[in-house]
């Protein structure tokens, strides 16, 4: 199916979907010779899925407990392996397995490190109004997105840009990064470029606290805060004791109503709810409420028959 003779250095692929999914079909596609493949632990919901994924595509998938285990590193010095390429790791490696490769481990990181290391930065970048993030490949350390940068590429982000789009593009963007980096490593060692020292904006991830809206901030910074969380994680807010999750809205100005209070509705259109913040309204356009209904504005207005001084929290 795939023909892996076009580059000789030996490849261990370590991942978790989905971005491991297109890192191994777009590495094999384009020759990269992938001696091994380290995805989840047994435990994890996408163990079976990927395992089968991996064993399609006749590729040596390697299972183990915890990646420190002896039986482990002596399979993968066995498997005398160049490199390692990492495309979304959710487990510390330890420094006993980066050394049983010549050369460590290479990983593909969503951000123009030193800034937004971490585990989110999608959400983060759109969430802080950024204008650019891009693909960094960089050597892995004992720590998390420190190590030597090998290689960069920017990326614009558009003012419609979700979560959901920013992972879609980069993960092929980082790929591609990642495929001339190899391509480079076939004929020469590979550049290290130390990342400067000092404290830089975070990219790391949500806790479940996180995901609701603070009707506190302007309504521009809400509207990005959900276009930050969609598909994947979903902005959040609660309606008469109900969780609503909403995956659009767009702001509007709160001139042409009375104020309110920050979280309360405004006012309702025929199509349109108008949540008031401490700048502007929020108009949701897409939602979920409870388990009653996925729709928009205008199914809310129907089903839920919301009224004008109703909170959101």
């Amino acid at each position: 199916m795939f023909n892996r003779t076009q580059f000789k250095k030996r490849i261990l692929f370590v991942g978790i979907p989905d971005m491991a999914y297109i890192g191994i079909d777009g590495l094999l596609m384009a020759g990269v010779n992938i001696v091994g493949v380290l995805g989840p632990k047994k435990s994890h919901n996408m163990y079976e899925e990927f395992k089968r994924f991996t064993q399609l595509r006749g590729l040596n998938f390697i299972e183990f407990d915890e990646l420190d285990e002896p039986q482990l590193i002596e399979k993968i010095k066995n498997l005398d392996i160049d490199a390692a390429v990492v495309c979304s790791y959710n487990y510390k490696i330890p420094k006993v397995l980066m050394d049983a490769t010549r050369d460590g481990f290479i990983n593909v990181h969503p951000s123009m490190l030193p800034k937004y290391r971490g585990g989110n930065p999608y959400s983060r970048v759109i969430m802080n109004g950024e204008s650019e993030t891009g693909v960094t490949i960089h050597f892995m350390d004992d720590r998390f997105d420190t190590g030597d940068i090998i290689a960069q590429k920017p990326y614009h982000i558009n003012s419609k840009a979700t979560m959901g789009t920013i992972f879609n593009e980069l993960n092929f963007i980082g790929i591609e990064l990642l495929l001339q980096v190899l391509e480079n490593y076939e004929i020469q060692p590979l550049p290290r470029i130390p990342q400067p020292k000092g404290n830089f904006i975070s990219g790391r991830g949500l806790n479940d606290k996180e995901l609701f809206i603070n009707y506190e901030k302007s309504a521009e910074e809400i509207e990005r805060f959900i276009r930050a969380l969609n598909p994947f994680l979903l902005a959040s807010t609660t309606f008469r004791g109900n969780v609503m999750k909403i995956m659009k809205a767009e702001v509007a100005s709160d001139a042409f109503c009375l104020p309110h209070p920050a979280g309360t509705l405004a006012k309702i259109e025929d199509d349109k709810i108008f949540i008031s913040t401490t700048k502007g309204l929020i108009v949701p356009t897409v939602m979920q409420f409870g388990s009653f209904f996925i729709g928009d504005s205008k199914d809310f207005i129907r089903i839920v028959n919301p009224k004008i001084g109703e909170e959101f929290k």
